[in-house]
């Protein structure tokens, strides 16, 4: 069941970040069928750096998520661990939320912000799955299953 619920929310966290990625490819694609990256070097540079980024949360996520904990110290550590990243990814899709809420808007235009939002709210739910998946300190007696079982 564990090892069922790791490889879930790891499918969930690497599919979150490639919402991400799509998201800011769509947002590139349009600024540059806009004549966009005329305007300054930073700008450019900017828009380019988001989607390398994304992509390489990607690549990261998928070998971060393969990481698995085996002592009683590492496990309460890595629980709070995803704890923390799951909040946060919750806090910044609920701060996007808001601004579509506000402002909607589906058009290839809000693309990238569709697809941070979205991202992010998938994310969060990989993360709290795989922070579930890890025994509690108190049940830390659990057999701890590798992501492959």
């Amino acid at each position: 069941m564990k090892s069922n619920r790791r490889q879930t929310a790891r499918n969930l966290i690497v599919s979150g970040y490639f919402v991400i990625f799509v998201g800011t490819t769509i947002g590139v694609v349009q600024q540059t069928s806009n004549l966009y990256f005329q305007q300054s070097w930073r700008a450019d540079v900017n828009t380019f750096s988001t989607v390398f980024a994304s992509f390489t949360a990607i690549v990261a996520w998928w070998f971060l998520s393969r990481i698995i904990a085996d002592k009683p110290d590492q496990l309460s550590l890595i629980r709070k661990a995803y704890l923390g990243l799951a909040l946060q990814a919750l806090l910044l899709s609920i701060n996007v939320l808001i601004y579509l809420i506000t402002y909607p808007d589906v058009s290839w235009v809000s693309a990238s912000t569709w697809g941070f939002g979205l991202g992010t709210i998938t994310t969060a739910i990989g993360f709290f799955l795989m922070a579930s998946s890890y025994p509690s300190s108190s049940n830390s007696s659990e057999e701890v299953l590798s992501a492959e079982q």
